[in-house]
């Protein structure tokens, strides 16, 4: 069987993707169309050595049958005129669309596969390290900058939350205030009552106090790091100097979560914060729900924690 393996592909929320097939399949002696399938895989390999897989869409001759996760939002744009054309597009992308894209082409008995990393931008809600509600509007841009972000538009706020993103924390985007709720509850129904939906508090002065919404596009490599003893947070950049790199951020860490790193270490970054990255939810790993969990010093989920605390870091 020949394989392909195309370079990764990098995109913006809410855009839209041309995933090539490339292949060298000629029509066989019976003319029988090829018998075309796109796979989803993503996370981190098993004990088996297995990513998971989802089916996102299979074709043959004028039958084109798209998997109900991605109907509305997939197609084969040159099939129609050629069969031998199995370029995907996927639109309205959302984070969660980030993974390996495999294509399979089968004619008469023979086949082959083609498969590309995609990894979509992602938004992550940011809170200051001392308290909840605690960024104006200049602070806010300034703390997602320094996080290897920029603040996120309503648009891109708004794909997160079609993506099923759910959190009541009012915070910054690029020109209001606004939060994304998918299941309504007392303290979180804003202008839209008991509705899902991103709530909107309209222009607010830029000194007024929110927490902000980040949005980060360039993925760099991301590994856990860790020592016998532990890292406080005056040792951990030394420490990921000795390694070859530098103590990462929590938007490089929330992309490479959504590219699948899979840790249940909670590791230092450099705003100060301490955070593990988490696709495959388990016991004793902060709760039922895939996410970049993150370490407060507070019950009421405020505040980093003692810089001379020993963690793990994230480089």
């Amino acid at each position: 069987m020949r394989k392909v393996t195309h370079q990764v592909i990098h995109e913006k929320l809410a855009g839209t993707t041309f995933l090539p097939c490339v292949f060298t399949l000629r029509p066989s002696p019976s003319h029988e169309p090829p018998r075309i399938k796109w796979t989803k895989l993503w996370g981190q390999r098993g004990p088996d050595g297995m990513q998971r897989e989802q089916s996102v869409l299979v074709a043959k001759d004028n039958i084109i049958k798209v998997k109900k996760a991605f109907q509305g939002r997939v197609t084969l744009p040159g099939y129609p005129d050629n069969r031998y054309n199995a370029t995907l597009a996927l639109t309205g992308l959302r984070s969660s669309d980030s993974g390996m894209y495999r294509c399979e082409v089968v004619v008469g008995i023979n086949d082959e596969q083609d498969t590309v990393p995609l990894v979509v931008s992602v938004v992550f809600h940011y809170r200051a390290a001392h308290d909840r509600y605690a960024l104006s509007f200049t602070e806010a841009k300034r703390v997602c900058l320094e996080n290897s972000a920029v603040i996120a538009t309503p648009a891109q706020l708004q794909a997160t939350f079609d993506d099923g993103y759910d959190n009541c924390d009012a915070g910054w985007l690029s020109d209001q205030t606004v939060y994304p709720i998918q299941s309504p509850r007392p303290g979180c129904y804003g202008d839209r009552e008991d509705s899902p939906g991103v709530r909107n508090y309209g222009s607010r002065a830029p000194d007024d106090l929110f927490d902000v919404y980040c949005y980060a596009e360039e993925l760099k490599e991301v590994f856990h790091a860790t020592v016998p003893e532990k890292l406080s947070l005056a040792k951990a950049p030394a420490h990921c100097h000795s390694l070859g790199g530098q103590l990462a951020t929590a938007g490089q860490l929330y992309l490479a979560w959504q590219s699948g790193l899979d840790r249940c270490d909670p590791g230092w970054l450099a705003d100060g914060s301490v955070r593990y990255p988490i696709n495959q939810p388990r016991r004793n790993c902060g709760g039922g729900e895939p996410g970049v969990r993150t370490v407060y010093l507070n019950p009421n989920r405020t505040g980093f924690p003692d810089t001379t605390t020993p963690f793990d870091a994230y480089c």
